[in-house]
């Protein structure tokens, strides 16, 4: 019996450790694909506009938002592609675009001077992240309005259009 242990598995390990041979070429594989006619890629995928159509019913988190009728906003794809835009803004670092959106006065920025002069360091990298990755599909928002960037940022739906109504520091 102690023998056949170790002839057991020379016999295993012989047999695992046999190289295997090339398959056969099919040449008729490579003929048929010489006949094949050439098909279009599929379109691209607008990331942005399937965000802005793609209902937001639940959050990663499990949460279920609040309505954006209940959050004061009568046409959320409006609102996205807004947002969209403010994303933009903000990538190319348009501190006077902002501003013009921006309802005044704001608790730490009573002017658009005040705003546009400290832009930096209100729009500083964290800030910046956390919008660029946003995903228009989970804006948050409940009755005082939406917010992002995890409540740095809240936005209304006034007579005057999409204004940012609150900026709160970090």
């Amino acid at each position: 019996m102690k023998n056949l242990l170790p002839i057991t598995l020379l016999a295993i390990f012989a047999s695992c450790n046999q190289a295997a041979k090339p398959p056969a070429q099919d040449s008729s594989i490579v003929n048929d694909v010489k006949d094949l006619v050439p098909v279009a890629p599929p379109p691209a995928i607008n990331v942005t506009t399937t965000q802005i159509l793609t209902p937001d019913s639940v959050f990663d988190d499990g949460s279920i938002p609040t309505s954006w009728e209940n959050a004061g906003f009568e046409d959320p794809a409006d609102f996205k592609q807004f947002i969209a835009r403010f994303k933009s803004w903000v990538r190319q670092n348009q501190a006077d675009s902002i501003a013009a959106v921006i309802r005044f006065p704001l608790r730490h920025y009573p002017s658009a001077t005040d705003f546009t002069s400290q832009y930096q360091q209100v729009f500083d990298p964290s800030l910046k992240k956390a919008i660029d990755t946003l995903r228009l599909d989970r804006i948050f928002r409940n009755a005082q309005g939406a917010m992002i960037a995890g409540g740095r940022i809240w936005f209304a739906q006034l007579p005057e259009g999409y204004r940012i109504i609150a900026i709160n520091p970090e």
